[in-house]
């Protein structure tokens, strides 16, 4: 799991929450698929001009953050869609599609998921997003703006609201990285490159480690 602090400014979340509440939600449960009909109870953006705008924002703020780029090693997004949930509203346990799209030309493997979180957390009450990963459960609640990128495969909710609204984008990666181990192994590099940097004028063994993660990104790229 990486937090992305701040991917969006302040003024461009100000923008998309003044947006979405001009918009028409529906159903949320019109994307479950074959899921259970009470696994999900929340209202989805839909397709439209103004989502398009909306999204390409967001896309635009993760394709240009270096922490994303470091981390997720993304080869493609999946296009965002925007939620809300309301007083009594929630998501139980589930873990995303393993393809988006199947057997179109826009298909594309879940890697790692992504939550934008867009409205103030003082805003409402409840609405964690809770991820039961191999090291444990964790709960989430970000500062609007903020972002959070974590496997797909782990098993997550959205923990049902009780007050106010939460308003998020969320949106998969198909990451060059195909193995949830190698990228964390990376991440681990990345991390180790940059103390290096900052505490080193020489920049030899910031450099063989450079050189080392690159290796490992040509030896392991799918």
């Amino acid at each position: 799991m990486q937090v992305i602090e701040r991917l969006l400014p302040e003024r461009e979340v100000q923008g998309i929450l003044a947006a979405l509440a001009d918009e028409e939600f529906q159903d949320g449960r019109l994307t479950t698929a074959n899921a259970a009909p009470l696994l999900k109870n929340n209202r989805e953006m839909r397709a439209g001009a103004t989502r398009e705008r909306l999204g390409k924002i967001v896309l635009q703020a993760l394709q240009t953050n270096p922490t994303v780029q470091s981390t997720a090693l993304p080869s493609r997004y999946s296009f965002p869609k925007f939620s809300k949930y309301g007083p009594g509203m929630y998501y139980d346990f589930h873990t995303d599609a393993g393809i988006l799209n199947l057997g179109l030309p826009s298909a594309l493997r879940t890697d790692l998921s992504c939550t934008v979180f867009l409205s103030d957390p003082a805003s409402y009450e409840g609405g964690e997003l809770t991820i039961r990963a191999a090291a444990g459960t964790s709960q989430w609640k970000l500062p609007s703006g903020s972002a959070l990128l974590y496997r797909t495969s782990d098993l997550h909710r959205v923990e049902a609201v009780t007050q106010g609204v939460r308003a998020v984008a969320v949106l998969w990666t198909q990451s060059y990285i195909r193995d949830a181990h190698q990228r964390d192994i990376l991440a681990r590099l990345n991390t180790v490159c940059q103390t290096l940097s900052q505490r080193n004028a020489d920049r030899t063994e910031a450099d063989l480690v450079s050189n080392s993660i690159h290796d490992l990104i040509r030896l392991w790229a799918a």
